[in-house]
């Protein structure tokens, strides 16, 4: 029976363990579930974004490649009208080169060179007081080169940022000058405008060697994007494309890049957008939305510790009183042993003590029978409702065995709970009748027959027989006068029940009784 408390203990503890570790589970799984949903949007935002960003820089990049083209077809064909109008001497008549040159936008300018790059012509005035003897856009024709298209420059005449287009003039196979059209990199900020990019968004046109060519928001020096990862890396992989880059190498602003080779030419068109101010409203919206939510999640997590430190504090009160109940069961089954150890020594007096022999056997018995009752309660921890079953068995197995005679008892016993309120009448009276049957029944007998049955009645209630095929029980006085008797009447009565002696081929006892308090409320109804 220890065992089987200690197993129950186990269980509890597991029960409680298993409980606790639920409740730290769900609100493990709660907090993850909702991080995972969270981080879930917010990868999904993530990457709207970044989509929106990419999409904008190709529109942009697309708008930029065309008017990049425009810019290439007016140069080409500005260079052939004025190398056609110019003759085979170099005609260089202002009125025929101004018609030549008439239409054309604000920001393009004209130039014609003789081959010692003194200046013919411009739209420019003041132009033949400076030389352009050592621009690239000059010595590589002269070294050659048919025509030449020049990267990021300082105008000599205007300070203005300008990027030329040149054109050798041949003559009887020989270089006789050169044309030169020039354009502002105020063309890049009407590009700009008309894209209606974002404040530290900018556009771009790069040679496709990696000289910078224009760039708005100006810039103040030529940069040279040789090594930059637009040539080295994307623009041999693609002719067009997309990327982020985390640092402008002109001013180190972040941005998502998206360049397109403008077809026909050596120029590679570029619009960066700006992701800064993008991305800090992102981290806005999700710092604003985990505001939001953080009165709940500090709800679930305060919750959660609340529940868990209510299901501990369970689990502590349940020990303590476990453990409380384990003390009262070993003071129980130690009352119950001295009890029977106390009962024990008495019988060991009465054996001891000068007394008529029957009196001695028959005060013997009963004790031993109470004395039974306690050794089974103790021994199986039956402190509240006992079996009958077993109890009955028990009290009678030991007054046989008190008196030492050789009868056979038979048993018919269904499962009854017996309470600690009727366990001692019911002993009391199992004892006297069979001590009963054993002094009277079997006087001119080595042998005899004793049935015990006990019948389940419900609410509480049993019938109760006891008989033997003895000499029988004779009349039996409406009064007792014997204390067997008086005992057996007074038990009956304590137990609530009625009785009744039949002769019977011997002796039949047969009882009505209750064995618990219920049972008693059962008999009145």
């Amino acid at each position: 029976m220890g065992e089987a408390r200690l197993r129950d203990s186990s269980r509890r503890k597991l029960g409680d363990v298993k409980a606790t570790t639920v409740a730290i589970a769900f609100v493990t799984l709660c907090l993850a579930m909702f991080a995972g949903v969270f981080a879930y949007f917010v990868f999904q935002a993530i990457g709207q974004t970044r989509m929106r960003l990419e999409e904008r820089a190709q529109g942009a990049a697309q708008v930029v490649a065309i008017n990049a083209g425009w810019i290439s077809q007016v140069a080409n064909q500005t260079l052939r009208r004025v190398d056609a109008v110019l003759g085979p001497q170099l005609a260089t008549d202002p009125t025929t080169l101004e018609a030549a040159v008439e239409g054309l936008p604000e920001e393009v300018d004209v130039y014609v060179i003789d081959a010692e790059a003194n200046t013919l012509f411009s739209t420019v005035p003041g132009a033949r007081d400076v030389s352009v003897a050592d621009r690239e856009y000059f010595t590589a024709l002269k070294a050659g080169a048919q025509s030449y298209m020049s990267g990021l420059l300082t105008s000599r005449l205007t300070g203005e940022n300008i990027f030329v287009f040149s054109r050798r003039l041949s003559r009887n196979g020989e270089m006789a000058g050169a044309v030169m059209v020039s354009f502002t990199d105020s063309l890049m900020q009407n590009f700009w405008v008309n894209i209606e990019l974002d404040p530290g968004s900018t556009v771009s046109l790069v040679r496709r060697d990696g000289q910078l060519m224009a760039r708005y928001p100006a810039v103040s020096t030529p940069v040279d994007l040789s090594s930059h990862p637009l040539i080295a890396e994307h623009l041999p992989s693609a002719e067009a494309g997309t990327y982020f880059s985390a640092a402008s190498p002109v001013d180190g602003i972040a941005r998502v890049v998206s360049y397109r080779s403008v077809p026909g030419t050596e120029i590679v068109a570029l619009a960066s957008i700006a992701t800064d101010q993008t991305w800090d409203s992102l981290r806005s919206a999700i710092i604003t939305v985990l505001i939001i939510v953080a009165p709940i999640i500090l709800g679930l997590i305060g919750g959660g510790i609340w529940i868990v430190s209510l299901l501990r504090r369970d689990a502590r009160r349940r020990s303590e009183l476990e453990a409380a109940n384990e003390t009262n069961v070993l003071l129980f089954r130690e009352i119950h042993h001295r009890v029977k150890n106390n009962l024990q020594s008495v019988q060991s007096l009465v054996r001891m003590q000068d007394m008529p022999a029957a009196a001695r056997i028959d005060l013997q018995s009963r004790l031993s029978a109470m004395a039974a009752m306690h050794e089974h309660i103790y021994r199986h921890d039956k402190y509240e409702d006992i079996d009958a079953n077993d109890l009955v068995r028990v009290i009678v197995d030991e007054v046989v065995h008190a008196y030492g005679v050789n009868v056979e008892v038979r048993y018919d016993l269904q499962s009854v709970p017996v309470d600690r309120d009727h366990a001692t009448p019911l002993s009391l009276l199992l004892s006297e009748l069979v001590t009963n049957s054993l002094k009277y029944a079997f006087e001119d007998r080595q042998a005899g027959t004793i049935s015990v049955a006990l019948q389940d009645l419900g609410a509480g209630r049993c019938k109760l027989v006891v008989a033997d095929d003895g000499v029988g029980i004779g009349e039996i006085p409406e009064t007792p006068t014997s204390m067997g008797m008086r005992l057996i009447r007074g038990v009956v009565s304590q137990m609530g029940g009625t009785y009744r002696f039949a002769n019977d081929n011997g002796t039949r006892f047969e009882a009505e009784l209750a064995l618990v308090i219920a049972g008693h409320g059962a008999a009145r109804a």
